[in-house]
């Protein structure tokens, strides 16, 4: 039997999925570009992921926490319906300021709200119900996320979150980094909460998804 290491795996997904399309491939690169400023998009297979969750499930409003200069919100886009809306926060006036660039270039201006400032304080301001949340912002701050998160939606809605795994450090006893803590305690709820029915996807650096059942 041919022992497989996880990378191989990831790396045969990935060159099925492929790069994406021109727009992705621009993009992504913008990001790559902003690494200093904390921007680290997802890899083209988990962005094929929330393609075809919006697909199977044609949100009407989605609601994307930490979305950089906007490579997984073309991937949204791309699975979402015409009249499907979606509503990015980020944090850094510079990110934010390119993620506008690149909503114009990709001529989503009418359908992609960017929301500049701390991702709990904008929480706070938001009205109506979500029917999908995408999280991946501050990894501490994660819970809280979930909180806000749990009042902006309703049954039915789905809420997604990234970097479940963060590098192995919720798996490995005594290695903790920065952000793991919180990122473990959002796993723990989102498996114990009867409102929600979740799975962890080993795809990428692991990626939540929870159902709300009520």
């Amino acid at each position: 039997m041919i022992a497989l290491q996880y990378e191989d795996i990831m790396n045969y997904v990935g060159s099925l999925v492929g790069p994406g399309d021109e727009m992705q491939v621009w993009v992504r690169g913008k990001s790559n570009e902003l690494r200093e400023h904390g921007v680290y998009p997802i890899d083209p297979p988990r962005g094929r992921f929330l393609e075809l969750i919006a697909r199977i499930k044609s949100p009407r409003r989605v609601l994307e926490i930490g979305s950089g200069v906007g490579y997984s919100a073309l991937w949204f886009m791309k699975g979402m319906g015409r009249n499907g809306t979606l509503e990015a926060i980020e944090i850094d006036p510079k990110v934010a300021s390119k993620l506008q660039e690149v909503i114009k270039k990709a001529g989503l201006k009418r359908r992609i709200k960017v929301h500049q400032g701390a991702a709990l304080e904008i929480l706070r301001t938001l009205r109506g119900s979500y029917d999908l949340v995408f999280i991946d912002a501050v990894k501490d701050e994660y819970p809280q996320y979930l909180k806000h998160a749990m009042k902006l939606t309703k049954s039915g809605s789905v809420i997604l979150a990234d970097n479940l795994l963060w590098h192995g450090a919720t798996l490995l006893q005594g290695v903790r980094t920065e952000g793991a803590e919180g990122i473990i305690e959002y796993t723990k709820q989102i498996f114990n909460d009867a409102r929600l029915s979740s799975l962890l996807i080993p795809l990428g650096d692991g990626l939540g998804i929870s159902y709300r059942v009520k």
